[in-house]
């Protein structure tokens, strides 16, 4: 098992550490009365008109020993390294999903891989040795993610591809934020709000790429449908495991819906990641497995549902998609699996 965070800072700048500080998280209403806009305006101040900077370090575990390398301080993405709220690390679910899948030479497709948090966390679980495939079509953010690859020397297990996978290939104008760019998105994906600056990046279909995944982490900000839908041979010829991110749209279902749909047309099966819990004896399964694991005695449960019910499910999730003819391989990969109120495994 992957420890949660395997990456450690070792060295953070003062703008990392005001940073750090602007996005605390105060529990209490008069410490963030008193204390949050006070340290967000030094922030912002030191940040916007000082324009500090400087350059952390960061260490990678891995079963061959540890890696060293080097990040931009000033690019606050890198804040899942060191924020307070992530150091324990940055969606549980995904990681402890990743632990289990990715094993001996499984060949992994990071999708949306930003600057490559879950890129690395692939790295540094034991035993698993297959390729890496990590997708990011922002030239900014794919040079952080390409720095931290040169950086702790894996140029041979982890390729940088600067293309957005979509429908069809072509060239798309990507909405892009100066610091949240994990929101980054294709314009006109979706109802989320876009950022204000704007670059083409050139995109493909991944039925012509010639390679074969076995895993695929996909967050690409509601473009799902279309990256899903130039997958349709990949999926029927691989039949990856899929870990999809999904929102709820009310204003428009069929957006929410459309991604999932064409995953049971495909012959897969959906799955909500929960946290199973043994309690006096008894389990418990507690559906919020974006929050840390809850215990010790805890392992991830995935209960199926289908496209029609995702409306009863939480605003924004993680779905487990398995093809029909691979769901006996989950148990043997360490999952409890539950078929909707009965158990199938």
């Amino acid at each position: 098992m992957c420890p949660l965070q395997p990456c450690s800072v070792d060295y953070l700048p003062l703008i990392a550490k005001l940073a750090r500080a602007a996005h605390h998280r105060y529990r209490r209403r008069w410490t963030k009365r008193f204390a949050k806009k006070p340290v967000r305006w030094i922030f912002e101040f030191a940040y916007g008109v000082l324009k500090l900077g400087g350059s952390a370090s960061v260490t990678l575990q891995t079963e061959n020993g540890d890696l060293r390398a080097f990040f931009d301080a000033r690019k606050t993405h890198f804040g899942n390294l060191y924020f307070g709220h992530d150091a324990a690390g940055y969606e549980p679910d995904v990681s402890a999903l990743l632990s289990s899948l990715l094993t001996d030479n499984r060949t992994f497709f990071d999708i949306g891989a930003n600057w490559g948090y879950f890129t690395f966390y692939a790295v540094a679980i034991p035993h698993y040795h297959g390729l890496i495939h990590s997708f990011e079509p922002v030239p900014a953010t794919r040079g952080d993610l390409q720095g931290l690859v040169d950086g702790f020397g894996l140029q041979q297990r982890v390729t940088v591809h600067g293309v957005a996978l979509s429908s069809s290939a072509g060239t798309a104008v990507m909405a892009v934020h100066d610091k949240e760019t994990g929101l980054n998105r294709i314009t006109g994906s979706g109802v989320g709000r876009e950022g204000s600056d704007k670059v083409d990046v050139p995109m493909i279909r991944m039925d012509d790429l010639g390679l074969s995944p076995d895993v695929i982490k996909m967050d690409v900000e509601d473009h799902e449908f279309e990256a899903l839908s130039g997958a349709r041979v990949t999926l029927e010829k691989s039949r990856p495991f899929i870990i999809v991110e999904s929102w709820l749209t009310l204003e428009k279902p069929q957006r929410t819906l459309r991604a999932l749909r064409l995953l049971e047309q495909s012959g897969y099966l959906l799955f909500q990641p929960c946290w199973s819990i043994r309690m006096d004896g008894d389990v418990a399964i507690f559906p919020n497995p974006g929050q840390h694991m809850p215990g010790p005695d805890c392992r991830l449960a995935l209960v199926q549902f289908r496209s029609e019910q995702r409306f009863m499910l939480a605003t924004q999730m993680n779905v487990f998609a398995c093809h029909a003819s691979r769901v006996d391989e989950l148990e043997a990969d360490g999952f409890k699996v539950m078929g909707g109120a009965d158990e199938s495994g």
